[in-house]
């Protein structure tokens, strides 16, 4: 029991100990930081055109790219808070980067973790995106990085699901890029797209477990399919969207409503006709 007790007085002593070392360290780079000059304590770039930038750096835009990435990096590194004319230097900062050199990865996928999630660069931010990945054509990172921002950001299910399902076809994609390209297909209005997607999909993968997700999910496709049909037909005669699915039973336009394999049954928006198999798909 003696040694015990030694034990944990020891423990408790190293952690107070680690503790302690840490606030004062927090507190030093707290005072350095305060002892800076103002031009390293706000982002900075030169208000040059990416392209006229690009002409005055000749053989070297290379070396140039990689310092301007460099620079934007460290600084939002070590910001502890960031006003909108920093945004604006860093948003410029990664333009010239990647005008400089559209083909270095590092600049899309930095422009993805910090610009494109600040609501007032995020345009710009998907603009240059866009960019990256046409010049990035054989990459299908960049491709994905657009189309999640046109999902995620925008709420364009078609620009989302045109960026991810090209995406997929790229190599080296992972089957998850697909499934997302379909969910933004479907949502957009793009059964039959979605269904295509997942029957490339089945025809490319060998993994068995693979196969039954996506044969399960084109089962729930093809009974969303079924169901727009339905609803065609529904609107032509009445003019407006059922309340309720049952109604195309109650009108024969429909026998039985598809079984959805995610269960229990299919979701309905009575305002817009769209139809879900679950929540997120």
């Amino acid at each position: 029991m003696t040694s015990i007790k030694i034990k944990n007085i020891v423990f408790a002593l190293v952690l107070c100990f680690i503790l302690t070392g840490a606030l004062v360290c927090n507190q030093q780079v707290r005072n350095f930081r305060k002892a800076l000059p103002a031009e390293n304590l706000r982002a900075e770039a030169l208000m040059v055109n990416p392209n006229l930038l690009k002409i005055l750096s000749g053989e070297f835009k290379g070396l140039l790219a990689d310092y301007l990435l460099l620079k934007a990096s460290v600084f939002r590194g070590g910001a502890w808070t960031m006003t909108d004319d920093d945004w604006r230097a860093m948003s410029m900062l990664f333009e010239q980067s990647l005008v400089l050199d559209p083909f270095f990865f590092q600049t899309g996928y930095y422009t993805q973790g910090i610009l494109v999630w600040h609501k007032n660069t995020q345009a710009k931010a998907i603009e240059l995106l866009e960019f990256h990945a046409k010049n990035r054509d054989w990459d299908w990172e960049p491709m994905f990085y657009v189309g999640f921002d046109y999902f995620y950001f925008l709420k364009n299910y078609d620009m989302a699901a045109q960026y991810m399902l090209e995406s997929a076809k790229l190599p080296g994609a992972p089957p998850i890029v697909a499934t997302l390209g379909a969910r933004s297909a479907q949502r957009s209005g793009q059964t039959l797209t979605s269904m295509a997607m997942l029957n490339l999909l089945l025809e490319r993968t060998e993994n068995e477990t693979d196969k039954r997700i996506f044969e399960k999910r084109l089962q729930a496709y093809l009974g969303i399919y079924k169901i727009e049909q339905a609803l065609g037909e529904y609107v032509r005669r009445y003019n407006h969207y059922p309340n309720f699915l049952d109604d195309l039973i109650k009108t024969g336009i429909l026998n039985h409503l598809p079984i959805n394999p995610f269960g229990p049954n299919y979701l309905y928006d009575p305002i817009t006709g769209q139809v879900f198999f679950d929540e997120m798909n």
